[in-house]
């Protein structure tokens, strides 16, 4: 499936290593799509701007180093065919990835999970949440320690018959995950709670409720099961997972994940405050902290970021300031 083509890859010069480079070029090869690498130049706090009489040129030094490091990356790659091009980008991480996205209407987002100067506690940074819950495109998080080839992909989904976003949201999501996993162990799964049950049936008749649940039990499964016939599959078939609890659906996703050695979870977003499959909100967040793979996040279409471009913003004060061009090394 070539759904992807045109690539942002966020490159962090302070790793030795950069699995999310290695994932986005396997990406870009199989879709034949274009490749930018990018790394940002983050700006001095006032207090070092003070402090440091020649903070301009150790920042434009700064700049000058990281881009002839992309460059090194980008050139054995072009040479390989690829259509390869590089960017250094200056300001907030999370909010100049955005804006060149936006800019160069770039289809999807590959970076570490957390960079190497990361400040936040959990398996995801900083950056890496503020693009899961604002980029409009889709955003693959990458372990710093993943292994070259993927081994077992999950695909969440959410298969809600009166809901036509998450319809399909679940199509992509499956052709996605299938896409990616090639040789890969491919597993699917529906995680659901009862919430509301209790109160919709009698809280002192336990023979009502547990007929109410066997009831709700088998519409789900149903539902699931018309989903996954499309893709020749129903909820008993081998790495098929149908997952009630009362958590909810994320504490699932997450005890599934850590039983199966999940390598990569598919799983998509939705506008307002969950995913399909659940995966923001508050509750959700917490628990994406204790995840410990890597997760391809899905946009929903129509989806609008809440970052624009200085250009379009109704409030520019912190971007006036003039950005120094920088001419491609070598």
């Amino acid at each position: 499936m070539e759904r992807f083509r045109n690539i942002l890859v966020a490159v962090d010069s302070e790793f030795e290593k950069q699995p999310a480079l290695a994932s986005a070029i396997r990406l870009a090869e199989k879709n034949q799509a274009k490749l930018k690498g990018v790394d940002v130049v983050p700006d001095y706090s006032w207090a070092v701007r003070l402090a440091m009489s020649d903070h301009k040129r150790a920042h434009q030094a700064l700049a000058e180093e990281k881009s002839r490091y992309i460059e090194s990356i980008a050139k054995p790659l072009r040479d390989r065919g690829i259509d390869v091009s590089t960017k250094v980008l200056f300001g907030k991480a999370s909010r100049e990835i955005i804006r060149e996205v936006l800019r160069s209407q770039h289809d999807l987002v590959v970076r570490v999970t957390k960079g190497a100067n990361s400040r936040r506690t959990g398996f995801f940074g900083t950056t890496s949440m503020r693009l899961l819950r604002r980029c409009p495109s889709a955003v693959w998080l990458v372990q710093t320690d993943a292994q070259p080839r993927l081994a077992r992909v999950l695909a969440a989904v959410d298969p809600n018959p009166n809901d036509d976003t998450h319809a399909e949201m679940n199509r992509t999501i499956m052709e996605l995950g299938m896409s990616i996993a090639e040789n890969a162990e491919f597993h699917v799964v529906h995680a659901w709670n009862l919430f509301g049950l209790r109160h919709a049936t009698s809280r002192d008749n336990l023979g009502e409720f547990e007929a109410t649940k066997r009831k709700v039990e088998a519409e789900v499964a149903r539902e699931f099961d018309r989903f996954l016939s499309d893709y020749g599959l129903n909820h008993q078939a081998d790495h098929v997972h149908l997952r009630c609890d009362e958590i909810g659906p994320e504490h699932a996703i997450l005890e599934l994940a850590k039983q199966q050695e999940i390598d990569l979870i598919v799983m998509g977003t939705v506008g307002r405050a969950g995913v399909a499959g659940a995966l923001m909100g508050n509750t959700a967040e917490r628990v994406l902290d204790q995840l410990e793979c890597s997760v391809l996040a899905i946009k929903p279409d129509g989806f609008v970021s809440p970052v624009a471009l200085p250009e379009q913003s109704a409030d520019v004060r912190f971007d006036r300031r003039p950005r120094p061009y920088l001419p491609p090394a070598g």
